[in-house]
């Protein structure tokens, strides 16, 4: 196995008691090339910490947490390493996922890369796949662009790629941190803080780097933020950071009724 925790860290982002903490740790430790590995949280039980000592990962506690925004923040600020990767607990991760991204970013260097993203594969609450999922349909159209370069450091390109939706997804994310210096997600939004951090990435030097490769099982269940939402709360962030982006109210508000028939 080539040794890559000089370089990337995992940071599994642990909230509550999630049931799939465990299969998130293995895989991430399972890698064809290690990774640095720890775990953080703002919601220290017995449970995680049983399962951090089990697996010998230091566990870091977050004494000011109380949004999304702020426990990534931390997990972030909690890796020391120039690449990093803050896994979601209830998600699995491919074997080769260190090794492709990793690669990817030390290839494209010379481009001050951001991130690196690659496809996700989406699972229901019975462990199955989900046949033809809409959301990595609509991503895989807005990207577009990355199907025929890899690596896009154009302004108006990153921009064009987050007009819609959210086309990249967070779990799978591979953050550049020594180039994201000044970089951290909003502490008060509750859903769309990843959407709306990749859009003011979109806006600085740098380059977008895509990983045309499954690197990651992101699973929907009953209990997980994306079938728990306040579709009220939701919509108000959308149409918040798309006449943001569009600088008028009629496309918006177009944009988040079509967002919400497709979910």
């Amino acid at each position: 196995m080539n040794d890559l925790s000089h370089l990337h860290t995992f940071v599994i982002a642990a909230y509550g008691e999630s049931p799939y903490l465990e299969d998130c740790i293995k895989s991430v430790q399972n890698q064809s090339c290690k990774s640095t590995v720890l775990i953080t949280t703002s919601t220290p039980s017995a449970y995680i910490e049983t399962l951090a000592n089990k697996y010998c990962l230091p566990l870091q506690i977050n004494p000011n947490g109380g949004s999304i925004g702020k426990d990534w923040n931390f997990a972030l600020q909690a890796a020391t390493t120039d690449y990093v990767t803050i896994a979601h607990q209830d998600d699995l991760y491919q074997p080769e996922y260190t090794e492709k991204h990793v690669t990817a970013l030390l290839q494209y260097q010379a481009y001050n890369p951001l991130i690196a993203f690659g496809k996700s594969e989406v699972y229901n609450n019975r462990n199955k796949p989900v046949n033809f999922p809409f959301k990595n349909f609509l991503r895989w159209w807005l990207i577009f662009p990355f199907h025929f370069k890899r690596c896009i450091n154009s302004v108006f390109i990153k921009k064009s790629i987050l007009l819609f939706s959210n086309s990249i997804s967070c779990p799978g994310v591979c953050f550049a941190k020594r180039n994201l210096q000044r970089f951290c997600f909003n502490e008060k939004r509750k859903y769309i803080l990843d959407w709306e951090a990749w859009y003011e990435m979109s806006q600085v030097e740098g380059a977008f780097v895509y990983v045309n490769y499954v690197s990651h099982i992101h699973r929907e269940h009953e209990e997980s933020a994306t079938s728990t939402t306040q579709l009220s709360i939701l919509q108000h962030e959308e149409l918040e950071l798309l006449k943001t982006i569009w600088k008028n109210r009629i496309i918006p508000n177009l944009i988040v009724r079509l967002l919400s028939a497709a979910k």
